[in-house]
């Protein structure tokens, strides 16, 4: 499935979740083929618990592989990737996936090392203005309300950073 005109992704809980709080669900690639495993869904309905799978559009639970490939159960081990971070992991792998979409800096550091695609909730807004479904402006007012209605963690000076990227773009 992989490579195809609709690509295929596994996401970890973080973006499903702060986009969830930050009410653009929506800016998942509404083309894509979203795979998560049964451990990260607990996770996100333990911190969303009004989200239905129905809510996530191209979403699919599968179970990941009961056998993982040795580098990624050392990269797992030595970055202390949780159960649901390693499934993903392992579904991306399995599945040759197209994107790995998480906002943890071990999981992401992980999947880079290991070839794969990754982005985060910041890198997912952004990617709206590319795609047409936000102009600057709306991405500009979701990043500044990050603070107050998402649990996503990212440093002010990063965020201000971001800010004044897409603005800067904007006037471009």
């Amino acid at each position: 499935m992989a490579g195809t005109d609709q690509p295929l992704v596994v996401a970890d809980a973080g973006p499903i979740i702060h986009l969830d709080e930050l009410g653009v669900l929506e800016l998942l690639g509404p083309s894509w083929t979203i795979l998560i495993a049964p451990e990260v869904w607990r996770e996100v309905v333990r911190h969303r618990p009004a989200l239905r799978i129905g809510d996530v559009a191209g979403v699919a639970i599968v179970q990941s592989p009961a056998v993982t490939a040795p580098r990624l159960t050392v990269l797992a081990d030595l970055l202390a990737l949780d159960a649901g971070e390693r499934a993903a992991l392992s579904i991306m792998e399995e599945r040759a996936a197209d994107l790995f979409l998480t906002d943890d800096a071990a999981a992401r550091m992980a999947a880079e090392s290991l070839g794969f695609a990754v982005h985060g909730s910041i890198g997912l807004i952004i990617r709206s203005i590319r795609t047409g479904t936000r102009r600057p402006q709306q991405v500009i007012r979701i990043l500044r309300e990050i603070p107050q209605k998402s649990t996503l963690h990212i440093s002010p000076s990063l965020l201000s950073h971001v800010i004044a990227e897409v603005e800067e773009q904007e006037t471009a």
